[in-house]
C-alpha cells in the first residue's frame, strides 16, 4: 500500500512503512526524544524517522538524526523540508530539497472513519460537513474526519513558514472532490499568510484511510 505517492510532485521523495515488527533503530538525539515513551508511541517514533532517512537518503542526502524540537516537531536539515504521519497501522514521510523550489510541506494519514462526534464541532463547521458529505458522498462523520485529516495537513505545511500553532476554525476547508484538491482558507492573518490566503491540497480516500498533503513552494512563500 502506497497513499501518497500520487498526491504529492515527484521531485518529492516519499517512504511508507507499516507500524508492525521491532522499532528500528534511533539515532542517540533521536532516541532521547523517547526515552520515556510507551512502546507503541517508541515504535510509531522510529518507523515514522526510518521513512524520514529512507526519503532523505532518495534525494542523496546524508544519514542524520532527526532530532524533536521544543515545540515537538521534527528538526529537518536546513537545506530539506519534510513533514511526518503516523497512525493506525501506517507511517509515510515526504521530503524535498529547498534548492528545487519547495519552501514547506505537510502530510496527514488517517483512518476513514467517523470522527467522534463530540469532536465535530470543533474540527469543523456544520456548513463545512454537510458540503463535504455531499461532495465526497460520505456520511457528516466521515466528513468531519476528512476535514481533520485536510486541516492537520494544512498546519503541519504552513507552522515552519508562521511559527503560528493554528486552531481548526483558523481555516475553513473547500473541496473539489473530482480534481482530488482542496483549499484551507485562512481565517485570520498569521505571520507570512494574509487573512484568505488558500492553501492547496491533494487528497485520497482508499484502502480504508485519508491521505491529504499540502506544498508552499518557495514561489508561492509569502
Amino acid at each position: 500500500m502506497k497513499y501518497f505517492a500520487e498526491l504529492l510532485d515527484p521531485r518529492i521523495a516519499i517512504a511508507e512503512a507499516p507500524l508492525t515488527g521491532e522499532p528500528p533503530d534511533l539515532l542517540a538525539d533521536e532516541a532521547l526524544s523517547v526515552t520515556r515513551a510507551v512502546p507503541r508511541r517508541r515504535l510509531e517514533f522510529a518507523i515514522g524517522r526510518d521513512c524520514a532517512r529512507k526519503a532523505m537518503a532518495a534525494l542523496g542526502h546524508p544519514d542524520v538524526a532527526l532530532p524533536r524540537g521544543q515545540d515537538r516537531t521534527p528538526v529537518w536539515p536546513v537545506d530539506l523540508v519534510g513533514s511526518i504521519t503516523h497512525t493506525g497501522g501506517w507511517a509515510a514521510a515526504a521530503v524535498a530539497r529547498r534548492d528545487r523550489g519547495f519552501a514547506a510541506i505537510g502530510i496527514d494519514l488517517e483512518p476513514a472513519d467517523e470522527l467522534a462526534f463530540e469532536l465535530w464541532d470543533s474540527v469543523c463547521t456544520a456548513e463545512e460537513r454537510a458540503t463535504l458529505a455531499v461532495i465526497c458522498s460520505v456520511t457528516p462523520g466521515v466528513a468531519a474526519h476528512l476535514i481533520f485529516c485536510m486541516k492537520e495537513a494544512a498546519f503541519k505545511c504552513q507552522y515552519p513558514l508562521s511559527g503560528t500553532m493554528l486552531e481548526f476554525a483558523d481555516l475553513a476547508v473547500d473541496v473539489d472532490a473530482q480534481a482530488g484538491t482542496f483549499g484551507a482558507t485562512y481565517q485570520r492573518a498569521v505571520p507570512r499568510f494574509q487573512m484568505h490566503h488558500r492553501l492547496i491540497g491533494r487528497f485520497a480516500i482508499r484502502d480504508g484511510y485519508i491521505a491529504s498533503a499540502v506544498v508552499v513552494t518557495s514561489e508561492s512563500a509569502l
